[in-house]
């Protein structure tokens, strides 16, 4: 039989707040958290916005991680894949080749900028999704958005064989190169120098968010916010390879995704100048040899 000192003295031990401290089980907030996963793209090969887990609301447990969406619910195909039905440009020059839109431009002969205008309308608020592979070290390109035609020159000579400036067009513009990569949107362009002045205000370098809100042409943007180291970002491109791009345009705010990450942001304020609708087109430029294939294009309209 346990004397009743010895007894005693058990008991205290075993209420002890910190022996039952110990031995209490820990709640999922309280244990340590699991390492970081390292994600896996989305279907296509879409990349990850990131491995980090939060909390789901009220619960304590973790939630999954977020991926990069790969839905086109909702969304409208721009190219069915064998034939340039609802597009208009120098044809052939531009042509289908291997499931995707193909443009080429040879040293000889010479020619400028090519463009290949949708015809699917002029939209105002929506996101683009496609998918751009540049061939050539000087190859330059870029989606232009909310653009304008600016109307074939009477009387200038062919070049090529095409009357090259019928499809020549204005606007805002996600540009891509092989040498500087992708990330910057421009105000362009402005062909055998007619249309609108290009905007110097409405631009946003690789890894900025500005502002256009001069009142006179040409004036100053503002600097937002920075998003990433420029080289940083330049680096994601792919030169020679398939790249994912993805444009929304919503109001004045227009953003610029580049595989996955956001290259750049540009909010246009300006009272006149700013452009709410227009056309879509793509374009090659740049020192030739060079080449440049597009596919798997798709536009999601967005309410006002």
């Amino acid at each position: 039989m346990m004397r009743p000192r010895r007894l005693l003295l058990t008991l205290i031990v075993l209420t002890s707040p910190v022996m039952l401290l110990a031995q209490a089980p820990q709640t999922p907030s309280e244990q340590s958290p699991a390492p970081a996963g390292r994600g896996t793209g989305g279907r296509g090969g879409a990349p990850t916005t990131g491995t980090a887990t939060t909390a789901a609301a009220g619960r304590g447990t973790p939630a999954p991680p977020l991926q990069i969406s790969t839905d086109l619910t909702g969304w409208t195909s721009m190219f069915d894949g064998v034939s340039l039905e609802g597009w208009d440009g120098p044809m052939p020059l531009w042509h289908v080749e291997d499931g995707a839109i193909a443009v080429r431009r040879p040293v000889d002969p010479p020619h400028g900028s090519v463009y290949l205008i949708w015809q699917g309308g002029q939209p105002r608020n929506f996101e683009l999704k496609l998918e751009v592979k540049l061939e050539g070290a000087g190859a330059n390109s870029g989606v232009q958005f909310r653009a304008m035609l600016l109307g074939e020159v009477p009387d200038r000579p062919l070049v090529a064989g095409y009357a090259m400036t019928k499809w020549e067009s204005h606007g805002y513009q996600a540009d891509m190169t092989n040498l500087g990569g992708a990330g910057n949107l421009i105000n362009c362009c402005n062909g055998p120098r007619r249309g609108p002045p290009r905007r110097l205000d409405a631009s946003a370098s690789s890894g900025q968010v500005t502002r256009s809100s001069a009142a006179t042409d040409g004036g100053s943007r503002e600097l937002l916010a920075l998003l990433d180291d420029p080289a940083t970002l330049r680096g994601h491109w792919r030169p020679n390879d398939w790249n994912q791009l993805h444009i929304v345009a919503r109001g004045r705010m227009m953003m610029y995704i580049v595989n996955g990450h956001v290259a750049s942001v540009l909010f246009d304020d300006h009272p006149t100048l700013f452009r709410p609708q227009g056309y879509i087109a793509i374009q090659l430029e740049g020192a030739a040899p060079n080449a440049a294939w597009f596919r798997n294009l798709w536009i999601k309209h967005l309410p006002d």
